[in-house]
């Protein structure tokens, strides 16, 4: 058989040949064509006028050594000129502006498409890229400057300016009208005052190759020729026009550098800030010039000079204007339109605060009477200081006319409205008073007082104190200067009342002479009855039917047009026959809507529906309201019946009806939406409601469960909220392991507070991490307790007011918000007020319990200015209710011996109405 030349190659030639085979081979695998030339990187996209653009560039591949060009880029952009071409990667630059051919701000706006190519000489590569040339835009910021101050520069990081000496003293002379009492000028004179460096920041956006030169001026809106109305230049009712209130005057107020400063110099003698030029204004005041900021420096601080004069001036507004670019290239705003800062003055004359002897901000004074006030100044001052006051805008009462101030002169008190404040005294007393002769008010609402300075005098006029605020102090004009006798003349018994529009009090009751027939008295502030609503009708034969009455003041829809519209409702229960009703069981309740309609006799309240509820046992109502939103009725009260779909708990239930009012044609009918019973298996006690709550909301107390409540001591306190008969029943058990019995309550500022009395000293216990706690101290005596809680029944503010020796019994029955605090009220037989008046029986009381601390209050405790008790020296007296009249008055109903009154008290407890 014949072989093939292989098989016939001796064996160690054939393993050589298969070597070489396989180097063969491998070298062929290494082997490849040269990469595409590719250009690496991404240039920025933006670039400044005057601002140095650069990007270097990377590359790789080719077969020699890269080139690279550009294509369709703007002229100021080339590559950089280099003959080392064998580095991989270029350098790209240019100063938008500047470079290729000077062309300023034809330079702006975007290039697209602008390609870089690299090549080998055989092969290239492109990087496609865009360039938007923008301003290198210039900025202002400032704070506010305040006389007499100089602020510190911020710490920075950006390339600075020569930073200015704030230190250095100022001084600045100026000429100003003098005025006579009636504004007119009476001369001039001139002032040669201090000034304190302020300033105002200039950056600069991006560092600039090319120095920048840019013009400023200070602007202000004041004219001296805009005049108040009747009134021509010059005149004090000119230069301090209400136009021109709050703007700074140029050259009086603020300059850029005094006429009378020098120019800080370095100790060489060079000018330390060379880069400001100061220019003169029209008026010969240095109030413009130049900043110029050196290639690379992107921030300045332009100094200005605030003139610390004598003046008090409100707040006053300017501004800083960057004007023009007089060298350079940089943009005034993104669109070069300019730059404007608003800067503003604060001032630092002396300011002054008027208050009550007592600390307080707002009073109350019968006409007729007169009291002592305290004024202060706050603030450094080495001079004597003036105030001149006046009644502000919206005061009702007049200086003059309904009042007058009176200051002490070498002990005596003379009518004047200007108060002095001699060098080192800073607290001068003045009187208000209100003399009674010729004192009138058609209003129905009392005149009050909102006393501040006559700014319109005190304007422009040296060495006067700047108000603390437009209004310093209120003091309300109280026209009911002795209590209110709600019987006088037959056998009315009030029961409750309420306040409604433009102070009309609001008085429901029944009559012991006309078969318990429950009335309704309106009076204004003066006392004058104005209307006796009737509200059972004559024949109705009445047992003690105790009506409670609410007012509210909502808005409603009358065509087009929102209006306000006027209701009050009153309720009360009865088992005898009503006229126009049927008896729905043992007793039932009794409820009447009525509206002011101001075309009926002159303005009077008419009714709008009654209807009679209940159930088939005994129904007691507590407690009624209006819905300001919607005008729906809210009742609350105890039942020992079964209200339709309800079911009873085993001893006296609570319950909660909401009547609606429907159209039936044109007659507006109640309709009974829902009613909620709930209770414990004991007899449970309401004492009232809120209509102004989320959801309508009822609170008492009870020795039970309540709805399956936990029970927490002996009597607890409870309170539910519901919005409709198939809704879900909200109920919070709340108290100690004592009793807590609720005579009244107030859902107030999202708090619900609940008065009542118990043996027990109450405090809150916060806790970390876990709701707060109410504790509970025994007690030797009986006190008055005030609770607040929030909506999901978390106990939040605690206060017990008791007699200082825990010896007297102090039960607590009205309750009322006022000025952010509450007021309570009710009896005790002991010493409530710590004012010695012990006479073992019932004597009414009143409390205000602040619920804000003072601010300055001791380490040793909190402290409340608002606190006060007062106790009525009457034997056999209470005070039942409690309304508030515009956080000026506390409205108190009050009963001595078989006699009903109606007394005010101040917002510091004082009584307005004496007793005796």
């Amino acid at each position: 058989m014949g072989a093939d030349f292989y098989s016939r190659i001796h064996p160690v030639f054939r393993t050589a040949i298969l070597g070489l085979l396989f180097l063969g081979l491998s070298a062929c695998k290494t082997e490849k064509d040269a990469d595409q030339p590719t250009v690496l990187g991404a240039p920025p996209v933006v670039a400044y006028l005057g601002v140095e653009y650069s990007y270097n560039f990377g590359a790789y591949g080719g077969e020699d050594i890269l080139d690279y060009s550009l294509t369709n880029a703007p002229s100021w952009l080339a590559l950089e000129d280099t003959s080392n071409k064998a580095r991989q990667g270029i350098i790209m630059r240019g100063v938008p502006g500047l470079t290729g051919g000077n062309r300023g701000d034809a330079d702006l706006g975007k290039t697209e498409g602008i390609n870089l190519v690299t090549t080998d000489g055989q092969m290239s590569g492109v990087q496609p890229f865009e360039i938007d040339v923008k301003y290198n835009v210039m900025s202002l910021t400032s704070e506010p400057f305040t006389e007499g101050e100089s602020p510190e520069i911020p710490d920075s990081n950006r390339e600075q300016c020569a930073l200015p000496d704030l230190e250095a003293e100022g001084e600045h002379r100026f000429t100003v009208n003098l005025y006579n009492d009636d504004g007119s000028v009476s001369d001039t004179r001139e002032l040669t005052l201090p000034t304190r460096r302020v300033f105002v920041k200039v950056s600069l956006d991006q560092p600039s190759v090319t120095r920048v030169a840019v013009a400023f001026e200070l602007q202000s809106d004041y004219d001296p020729t805009s005049c108040d109305v009747g009134f021509s230049p010059p005149h004090q009712n000119c230069e301090q026009s209400n136009s021109n209130a709050g703007d700074a005057t140029l050259g009086k107020d603020i300059v850029g550098l005094g006429s009378n400063s020098l120019v800080p110099r370095d100790e060489s003698g060079e000018n330390e800030l060379s880069y400001i030029d100061y220019e003169l204004d029209e008026e010969g005041f240095f109030t413009r010039g130049v900043i110029t900021i050196e290639p690379g420096i992107t921030e300045c601080y332009l100094p200005l000079e605030v003139v610390e004069d004598s003046f008090p001036e409100p707040a006053e507004s300017l501004r800083l204007a960057l004007t023009e670019v007089r060298s350079g290239l940089a943009g005034l705003g993104s669109g070069n339109g300019g730059v404007v800062a608003n800067l503003s003055i604060q001032d630092n004359e002396p300011v002054l605060s008027i208050e009550t002897v007592n600390g307080g901000s707002r009073d109350t004074l019968n006409v007729g009477d007169v009291r002592e006030y305290v004024a202060r100044l706050s603030g450094e001052r080495d001079r004597d200081i003036f105030a001149k006051l006046t009644h502000t805008e919206d005061s009702t009462a007049r200086l003059g006319t309904e009042f007058v101030i009176e200051r002490l002169e070498d002990g005596t008190w003379v009518e004047n409205d200007e108060l002095v404040f001699p060098n080192g005294t800073d607290e001068v007393a003045f009187r208000i008073r209100v003399p009674a002769a010729g004192y009138s008010n058609p209003a129905f609402s009392d005149r009050f007082i909102l006393l501040g300075v006559n700014q319109d005098f005190q304007a422009g006029r040296e060495d006067y104190a700047r108000g603390e605020s437009d209004n310093l102090i209120r003091v309300s004009l109280n026209e009911l200067t002795t209590p209110l006798a709600l019987n006088s003349s037959d056998g009315f018994v009030a029961t409750d009342m309420a306040m409604g529009q433009e102070g009309r009090m609001f008085v429901a009751g029944y009559n012991r002479q006309d078969n318990d027939r429950v009335l309704v008295r309106i009076f204004d502030q003066g006392g004058v009855q104005l209307q006796q609503v009737d509200v059972s009708a004559a024949g109705d034969s009445l047992v003690t039917p105790d009506p409670v009455i609410n007012i509210v003041q909502r808005k409603v829809t009358q065509g087009n047009t929102k209006v306000d519209r006027f209701e009050f409702v009153v309720a009360y229960s009865t088992a005898q026959a009503v006229a126009g009703t049927a008896a729905l069981g043992a007793t039932d309740i009794l409820t009447s809507l009525y509206w002011f309609d101001a075309a009926s006799n002159g303005g009077e309240y008419v009714p709008t529906w009654s209807i009679r509820t209940g159930t088939a046992a005994d129904d007691q109502a507590r407690w009624a309201a209006i819905n300001r939103d919607t005008g729906y009725v809210l009742l609350a009260g105890e039942t020992n019946g079964v209200f339709d779909g309800q079911q009873a708990s085993g001893g006296r239930d609570s319950f909660l009806q909401r009547i609606d009012t429907e159209l039936d044609g044109n007659s507006q009918l109640p309709a009974v939406a829902w009613t909620r019973q709930a209770g414990s298996a004991a007899d449970d006690n309401v004492a009232g409601g809120s209509a102004d709550s989320v959801t309508p909301l009822l609170f008492g107390s009870a020795a039970g469960s309540v709805e399956g409540a936990p029970v927490i001591g002996g009597v607890d306190a409870f309170f539910y909220n519901t919005s409709g008969a198939d809704a879900e029943l909200n109920v919070h058990q709340v108290g100690t392991e004592g009793d807590e019995s609720v005579s009244g309550g107030l859902f107030f500022a999202s708090t619900l507070w609940l008065i009542g009395s118990s043996d027990g000293l109450y405090s809150v216990l916060e806790q970390e991490e876990e709701e707060p706690v109410l504790e509970r101290d025994p007690l030797s005596s009986t006190a008055g307790f005030l609770l607040g809680y929030s909506a999901i029944g978390a106990p939040a503010r605690a206060f017990s007011l008791n007699d200082g020796s825990d010896q007297a019994n102090v039960r607590l029955s009205g309750l009322s918000g006022f000025d952010g605090d509450m007021v309570v009220a009710g009896f005790t037989d002991g010493d409530f007020a710590s004012n010695g008046v012990v006479s073992g029986t019932a004597q009414g009381i009143a409390a205000r319990v602040s619920l804000v601390p003072e601010t300055d209050s001791d380490a040793e405790g909190t402290t409340f200015r608002n606190n006060w008790r007062y106790q009525l020296d009457q034997d056999d007296s209470e005070i039942l209710d409690l309304e508030n009249f515009r956080d000026d008055e506390v409205v108190a109903l009050s009963r001595v011996g078989s006699d009903w009154f109606v007394l005010l008290f101040s917002p510091e407890g004082e009584l307005l109405t004496p007793l005796n």
